[in-house]
């Protein structure tokens, strides 16, 4: 699952030293990603030998699947019925197709435990099959029918030696025609309540073996018309816009996988190596996953689930083709969840919401910049949105506040003319709906991919105690 490695970070080094400064947004920085190998490991523990597989199988007639139960119970086979090849990259503990999760504190040290180096920068990372050194994550429970599995997990810590997380993963398989359904929950209880900014997560990673290496999707702007794909040639780990929720490995003949998440935009691809014939135990792999920001409280709760189609592109579009579409307006109401809304040097209250978010309205960090409160990337049209209303109660000084938005060329916000509007507000702790009406607003035009409520610079609110609960942004009055 995990993170492309050290040859694509080289080669991506050497292009950021040629080309002197990249400017990189925060919202779509690229973390770093894993080696497979132990280069010199300065007298940490070596890694280990893989322990031998433990696989369960599961078939319906059009696709065959494989999970170990020595890798964390993640999925480590799968191919077309007719066809005795695995797909799956298994060179390591952090291939396969699994989940990976990733939270503060940077970096992430526990029982006298230091990361192994180079992965200081990953913070608190538990992966489903195990970490760096090859040790196996642990299964708890398991059970086995004809077309289904249901695996529940003691993660790893990736850059450490042999350190369970503080989770607990399950994850319920189901094959259903040329499909895989995965649904997904996971269980924190750290000791540590730090609230840690919401980091992109790996749920999940796909890593397909050599010959799998054209990745496909759809990044454009007429989604869902049956518009031309576009196959991505990038080998370096590259974050994608994916207008139809879904990415996928193909090999030559165009056929291999698709990854599918409802409502989701954030997918990334990478191709490591430079073999398109290696199989499952080589180094050479496509990598794809979808990659939504999410902020892990030390007691929280979350569920998400996929689809993986196989077959030909063709085949993943027409199922992809046949879900509910996404939201086309915002319909966002706080009720029992964040709704995929993150923070940008501001915290809340925590797990779990109770039909608000309650979010200190200051800089946590002063010494920072940003400040900001952001929703999911989305895909509207803004003709459909001529009003945006935003049941909220502010607890501040401050006079106005900022409603911001971004376009799909962007890669972060930015404090221009034509991308943010600013609104008066009432500081007395009270909860009103503010209408903010977009009509004619410069720059409210065409796709909107993503939208955020801040400060109104000169009016940043230091004050202790300064608050926004907010209940619900929806594009009709609550």
């Amino acid at each position: 699952m995990h993170r492309p490695y050290l040859y694509c970070l080289f080669l991506l080094l050497t292009c950021l030293v040629l080309s002197c400064v990249q400017v990189i947004g925060p919202e779509d920085y690229v973390a770093p990603q894993r080696p497979p190998t132990n280069p010199g490991n300065g007298g940490l523990p070596p890694q280990q030998q893989p322990t031998p597989q433990k696989r369960l199988f599961i078939s319906n007639g059009q696709v065959r699947l494989g999970i170990d139960l020595n890798a964390g119970g993640a999925i480590t086979y799968l191919s077309e019925a007719s066809s005795s090849v695995n797909m799956v990259n298994n060179v390591d503990l952090g291939r396969q197709i699994q989940t990976s999760l990733y939270a503060g504190p940077i970096p992430y040290v526990i029982n006298g435990k230091q990361p192994v180096p180079q992965w200081r920068t990953l913070g608190w990372n538990p992966v489903q099959t195990g970490d760096y050194y090859n040790n196996p994550a642990r299964v708890v429970s398991y059970q086995q029918g004809e077309t289904t599995l249901y695996v529940k997990t003691v993660p790893l810590i990736w850059p450490l030696f042999n350190e369970p997380a503080e989770c607990v993963m399950e994850h319920w398989i189901e094959l259903k025609e040329n499909r895989v359904h995965v649904r997904c929950r996971f269980a924190v209880n750290r000791p540590d309540t730090t609230q840690y900014e919401a980091r992109t997560q790996e749920s999940p990673c796909v890593y397909l073996n050599g010959p799998y290496y054209r990745m496909i999707g759809y990044t454009g702007l007429q989604p869902f018309t049956n518009a031309p794909v576009s196959e991505f040639t990038e080998a370096g780990v590259t974050n994608r816009y994916s207008t139809e929720n879904w990415i996928g490995l193909f090999n030559e003949q165009g056929r291999g996988v698709g990854l599918y998440r409802p409502n989701e935009f954030r997918y990334r691809s990478s191709f490591m190596g430079n073999s398109r014939t290696s199989g499952e135990y080589d180094f050479s792999s496509g990598y794809v996953n979808a990659e939504d920001f999410l902020l892990i409280d030390h007691n929280g709760q979350y569920e998400f689930d996929y689809t993986l189609i196989l077959g030909s592109i063709t085949d993943v579009r027409q199922y992809v083709y046949s879900q509910p579409r996404p939201a086309r307006v915002p319909n966002y109401r706080f009720v029992n969840d964040r709704q995929g809304w993150y923070y940008s040097n501001a915290t809340d209250s925590g797990w779990p919401i109770r039909n608000e978010l309650n979010i200190r309205w200051s800089r946590v960090d002063t010494s920072k910049v940003n400040f900001r409160v952001s929703s999911p990337l989305v895909f509207w049209q803004a003709t459909e949105v001529p009003r945006i209303y935003i049941q909220a109660a502010f607890q501040t000084r401050s006079t106005t506040a900022r409603f911001s938005w971004r376009k799909p060329d962007e890669v972060d916000f930015y404090a221009i003319n034509g991308r943010f509007i600013d609104f008066p507000i009432i500081g007395d702790g009270q909860y009103r709906t503010y209408e903010i009406n977009l009509n004619g607003v410069p720059g409210w035009e065409g796709v909107i991919k993503q939208i955020s409520l801040d400060p109104t610079p000169g009016q940043e609110p230091f004050e202790k105690g300064s608050t926004l609960r907010l209940r619900s942004v929806t594009a009709s009055a609550p």
